[in-house]
């Protein structure tokens, strides 16, 4: 049979497949692709489902029959006997206690059973549609053991009709109903919370961070011991309407039939209700709730509201002070420089930085806090008392505010700074003992240069959404030379610090490819502009204008031009074409360009041309769109004039982007443009192109016409980074570049180097920049065995390394060592063994390993190869590792990286002599320390998404881990162990890692989440356990909620 065009996703047969080579017979083309090895069981495992249910189906014969030949099937699966069927044909419809049986028969009634059943689901459409949805639920309710609800909004019309039901539920021992739902919009009722939250067995948790957490969900979830659990997700909230007369769409789906979306509902609301951003209703009461419902409602305004925030980190704001810790720990880097996106919560930062400064320093802890508005300082010592939790906290000494106490903890401008600089001097330079510079670009003016070079504080943290100061010049010398720390876009937009983006990238036919436009690594801006001082390219931008953008008369557009006479053009053709514009550029005087950006901000302009944002002092929350109307070749540049667009504003949905994409030089850089806005920058951009970017932040989108699809993957194409280019870029230098420095000048990942077996020393020894290297047997194994090293981030492990360097490449065992340090050097040693040399000593021929090792020696090229590479991931350190109990192990280190092998080297598992072999998933036992290890991938799945995998092991929060057993376990068998932690005394280390391989084909190693501990279970082959985290997990594995 001839197929149908069209997307296909079956299995292959004999008779499909003769239908595959008919179809192709007849010209068609049938593509195929492997099956993913994450969802091959269910994929199979529903084959055969389908198939076997057909041919039962097709029999005419009783029952007994149909299960005799189910059994059948099963004995020649070699499934066990007790897994067959028996006493045929009944169905176990209840298991209820005695006294719930009497009660039944005296009242000749049977339970309440939901009419749609357990096993198949069903669409509820609202209106007349036959089964009422609320009256469904309440049937649901009663045969409960758990109930999770998570609504926008709760009203007591919604919630009169199933009280009865809730309260019959409520009062059961062992029940427990778990509500959330937040005052977005003001339209829950207080009565209505405060009623649900008097019934017993019964916890409420709200939103109220709304600006960020605007919750929209609607789902009833019904979790039932024996396994048959039900929810209903759709658009109904809590309301009369909802559940019965509306036209609401609403699936109710089961555990039997849909599985992987019951785990992904409740998994979800389980990491709602574990974040700090829900706000369990007891702690501040139905006075605290309709104190923030009235909030919301008058839109934020009203004066009677405390000043003081909660605050809570966000992963990515953790990520941020995890950096910190390590570039002053192991980096001795007191001057750090923060740089990130307004709006994405830096003085937020600053103050749980500081925080944990004063507990570590409680005798030196004086904090001066300087920035150049006054707006500014008062919400910053806003932000600090909250965070500190100390209402009299700091001195503001500003305009018409001075200190009243002390200078001790001082919010100050820098003008009176400056004024008072005698005041400073007097008390002492080094008076401070932690200094913020915030907004730190303005450091290049001479009222901030006091500060930088004259006072001398502990720690100097200077805080800026650009490293370039206002003169143009960077700002990394005044800061030890680097950036510290970066608060990525995508992590921000994410967390919904920002606003998200609607990315359209407009085909252009201007022609800018040529290199007459192109000079030193980037365009001739004079060349550029008469080039896009176009009327022709003008008519398109209009039109593309009218086509995309919901009115083009009332937007609040900043348009990104090349130069002021770009810019001077753009606002006068804008304006012919009856849209109201204006430029605006640095030589604008102080007082029109306040005026200007009122206007934008108001809307009494909607086009303003601009060149340099932070010359021109444009901020305005108010912009909804942007137009790149010139390529940006410098990446930090194009995230700064993207992030002006992104600040949360009331109002303001999403940022609408239009990207004018002509044919570019081919110099011109879109791979990292795009990198940049990704969640993984570890993925092919090509493939992200190719198939519609599906590793954007939540809610963000980008679109390409097909002619700027075209250019940017021509353009990404021939700008691939392969061993030819690196090579290449590395002999244009004139002497050579530490292995540092040539990483940050070509900024890509150092796995680049070390792709495909290469090297640093084998790139360097193609592109001629040192000597010919040996052709040895250990040349080879040592050129392969560079990049095992890359993913070290211990410095316990890197201390080693250089310490056996700096030895003549020998172990040093001084008498005078403990014996766990002599354990952890054994240890050590034969994890760089195994990295360099690949194979157990036996098989390559060496006495020990000490031998082997020893043999580096003699090759002094990798000698500083090493060196150079433990340079630069000690520089590139996210965050410190942390030493674990010593009886467990001695080198184990808490949030170290470690690929498998080394960490059965840790556990004296792997040895010199012995190398384990095959694949040991899922849990590994160390029985002589009664230990258990657990080896963990997140994404199961060989691809970004696995529908039936993704909620078996997720964090639920930074403190809690649920983890799925082997198929085997259950709570009567070998799985009690984990149940009965307590009474064993068994420790369980977790090992966890996002994806099998990273975007470089690599095997992706482990991080070391730390010892856990067993807090609940339940169901059996496999199980499913909530663990709780000795220590918090990495803030790069969590999802803020």
């Amino acid at each position: 049979m001839e197929l149908k065009e069209g997307i296909y996703e079956n299995l292959i047969t004999d008779r499909l497949s003769g239908d595959i080579r008919q179809t192709e017979d007849a010209g068609f083309v049938c593509q195929t692709e492997n099956i993913d090895s994450a969802e091959s069981a269910k994929m199979l495992a529903d084959f055969l489902a389908d198939t076997i249910r057909k041919k039962l189906e097709d029999k005419d014969v009783p029952v007994e029959e149909k299960i005799e030949l189910t059994n059948q099937i099963l004995e020649s699966a070699d499934v066990e006997d007790e897994d067959m069927l028996v006493e045929a044909p009944r169905l176990l419809s209840a298991v209820i206690n005695s006294q719930k049986n009497a009660e039944l028969r005296a009242t000749n009634k049977e339970l309440v059973r939901p009419l749609s059943g357990f096993r198949v689901s069903n669409l509820f459409t609202g209106g007349q549609s036959g089964l009422s949805l609320g009256s469904e639920i309440m049937r649901d309710i009663a045969s409960a053991d758990q109930i999770c609800i998570i609504v926008s909004f709760l009203r007591m019309s919604g919630i009169r009709m199933m009280l009865d039901q809730l309260r019959d539920f409520c009062k059961v021992e062992g029940h427990s109903l778990r509500i959330i739902t937040t005052t977005y919009c003001g339209v829950t009722e207080a009565k209505a919370v405060e009623q649900l939250s008097q019934l017993p067995n019964t916890e409420i948790r709200i939103s109220y961070n709304t600006q960020i957490e605007r919750l929209h969900a609607k789902s009833y979830i019904f979790v039932r011991n024996s396994g048959f659990s039900t929810a209903y997700i759709g658009s109904s909230n809590l309301s009369h309407s909802a559940q019965t007369d509306g036209l609401e769409w609403n699936i109710r789906v089961t555990n039997v039939e849909n599985p992987h979306i019951i785990k992904s509902a409740l998994a979800t609301f389980e990491r709602y209700w574990n974040s700090e951003n829900f706000e369990d209703f007891r702690l501040g009461g139905i006075e605290k709730f309709q104190k923030e419902l009235s909030l919301q409602r008058n839109h934020g305004k009203d004066n009677s509201l405390e000043l003081y925030t909660r605050y809570q980190l966000l992963p990515h704001q953790k990520m941020i002070l995890d950096k910190l810790q390590v570039e002053r720990d192991e980096n001795a880097l007191f001057r750090n420089l923060v740089v990130a996106a307004t709006g994405t919560g830096k003085t937020v930062v600053s103050a749980f930085d500081y925080k944990r400064f004063r507990k570590d320093n409680p005798q030196h802890d004086k904090l001066l806090f300087v920035v150049h508005r006054e707006e500014i300082l008062k919400q910053s010592l806003r932000t600090f008392r909250s965070v500190l939790g100390d209402a009299n906290f700091g001195e503001l000494w500003v305009g018409n505010f001075r200190p009243v106490d002390s200078l001790e903890h001082l919010f100050v401008s820098v003008a009176t700074l400056n004024s008072n600089i005698d005041i400073f001097r007097q008390q002492g330079l080094d008076y401070y003992d932690y200094i913020i510079i915030d907004e730190a670009h303005h450091a290049a003016a001479s009222s901030y240069r006091v500060l930088v070079d004259e006072f001398k504080p502990r720690v100097l943290l200077g805080l800026t959404a650009t490293p370039e100061r206002m003169d143009g010049r960077s700002l990394l010398p005044d800061f030890g030379g680097k950036i510290s720390a970066e608060i990525r876009l995508p992590q921000a937009l994410d967390e919904g610090l920002l606003t998200p983006f609607q990315y359209l990238c407009i085909s252009d036919p201007l022609d800018i490819s040529g290199n007459e436009l192109w000079a030193n690594g980037k365009y001739i801006i004079s060349k550029l502009t008469d080039r896009l001082c176009n009327y022709e390219r003008t008519g398109l931008i209009i039109n593309k204008l009218r086509e995309y953008l919901p009115d083009e008369t009332k937007c609040h557009a900043l348009c990104f031009c090349s130069d002021r006479r770009h810019a001077a053009f753009m606002a006068e053709q804008f304006s012919k074409y009856g849209l109201k514009a204006a430029a605006l550029t640095s030589e604008t005087k102080a007082e029109e360009r306040a005026r200007v950006n009122r206007e934008l901000a108001s809307g009494r302009i909607n086009y303003l041309c601009v060149v340099d944002i932070f010359n021109e002092g444009v901020d305005i929350p108010e912009v909804d769109t942007v137009l790149f109307l010139r390529p940006t070749d410098s990446l930090t540049i194009f995230l700064q004039q993207l992030g002006r667009g992104l600040r949360l504003s009331e109002g303001k949905d999403f940022l609408t982007v239009l990207d004018f994409v002509a044919q570019v030089n081919r110099q011109y850089d879109f791979t990292n443009r795009f990198r940049a806005l990704c969640t993984r920058k570890d993925r092919s951009i090509e493939e992200q192109v190719k198939n519609g970017f599906t590793l954007l932040p939540h809610g963000c989108s980008i679109f390409m016409e097909r002619k700027a699809k075209s250019y940017i993957l021509e353009n990404i194409h021939s700008a691939v980074y392969n061993s030819r280019r690196l090579v290449r870029e590395l002999m244009a230098y004139d002497s050579v570049p530490t292995l540092s420095q040539f990483v940050d000048n070509c900024g890509q990942d150092i796995r680049l180097i070390y792709k495909g077996g290469r090297c640093w020393t084998s790139l360097k020894c193609e592109a001629g920049k040192c000597s010919p290297l040996q052709n040895d047997a250990v040349t080879k194994r040592l050129v392969k065995g560079m990049g095992n090293l890359v993913h070290i981030n211990s410095m316990a492990f890197i201390r080693f390394i250089r310490s056996f360097i700096k030895n003549g490449c020998r172990v040093m065992m001084d008498k005078t060592i403990s014996e766990k340090e002599r354990e952890a050097k054994e240890q050590f040693a034969v994890m760089l063994y195994y990295a360099l040399f690949q194979d157990r000593i036996g098989k390559l021929g060496y006495s020990d390993m000490y031998e082997a090792l020893h043999l580096l020696e003699r090759y002094p090229l990798f000698k500083q190869e090493i060196i150079e590479l433990t340079d630069y991931l000690q520089e590139n350190l996210e965050f410190k590792t942390f030493q674990i109990d010593t009886a467990i192990s001695a080198g184990l280190e808490l949030y170290g990286c470690y690929t498998k092998e080394e960490i059965f080297a840790l556990f004296g598992r792997q040895t010199a002599d012995k190398k384990m072999q095959g694949a040991a998933s899922g849990a590994f036992s160390i029985e002589e320390k009664n230990v258990e290890l657990f080896f963990v991938t997140l994404n199961k799945s060989e691809k970004d998404f696995s529908p039936t995998t993704q909620y078996n092991d997720y964090f639920i929060s930074e403190n809690r881990f649920h983890w799925q057993s082997q198929n085997s376990m259950s709570h009567t068998n070998k799985g009690a162990r984990y149940v009965n932690q307590h009474a064993n005394g068994r420790r369980f280390i977790l090992f966890v890692r996002e994806d099998k391989k990273d975007g470089f084909g690599n095997t992706s190693p482990y991080y070391c989440m730390g010892l856990v501990d067993y807090i609940s279970s339940h169901g059996n082959f496999p199980m499913n356990i909530e663990w709780q985290l000795e220590k918090p997990a990495m803030a790069q594995f969590i999802k803020a909620v």
